[in-house]
């Protein structure tokens, strides 16, 4: 397994629309290994495919496991989720607004309205169909990630972006 580089806005991969996967096979199976890695080397609780430039509908979920993580995520703590060619089948009425980050921005935070359950639909990774329920933070996270395969930020669809470390906190989005 190996890292894999984070790409950046300015990488054009970033804002495409990703492709179906078709082939489950061994180059899958390492894109996700080294996916993993990537991840948790990178300390995100997601991973979609366009952020290391492989412009496929995948994506990894993992929220974090530690003592405190379990006591707020329950079951779904440490738990990874792989899932190929994701679509979100049901949305719950309910939004909820929250504070968000990206491994593809750096230094930038944002709080994005989201819908506070999901169902997710898709196939696993090894292409067997898969259909999961989502509420709170992982859901987040699943709709955070399946908007990359869009092509799409959190930079897109906040309301307020902001650098921590700046002093007014507040960075003017464009128009």
């Amino acid at each position: 397994m190996s890292l894999l580089e984070v790409i950046q806005p300015d990488n054009p991969v970033l804002r495409r629309q990703a492709a179906r996967i078709n082939d489950f096979g061994a180059t899958l199976q390492d894109l996700i290994n080294d996916m993993y890695e990537t991840m948790i080397e990178a300390e995100g609780v997601g991973l979609a495919g366009p952020q290391v430039a492989q412009s496929l509908r995948l994506i990894l979920v993992r929220l974090p496991d530690d003592e405190n993580s379990q006591e707020i995520y329950g079951d779904d703590a440490g738990k990874l989720y792989v899932v190929a060619n994701p679509k979100i089948s049901k949305r719950s009425h309910d939004t909820i607004s929250g504070v968000e980050g990206c491994l593809s921005l750096p230094g930038l935070l944002g709080d994005v309205e989201r819908h506070q359950s999901i169902e997710v639909t898709g196939q696993d990774r090894n292409g067997e169909p898969m259909c999961l329920q989502a509420s709170d933070w992982l859901a987040r996270v699943f709709q955070h990630e399946i908007d990359h395969l869009d092509g799409k930020l959190f930079i897109d669809i906040a309301t307020r972006v902001w650098r921590p470390e700046e002093e007014d906190g507040i960075v003017e989005k464009e128009a």
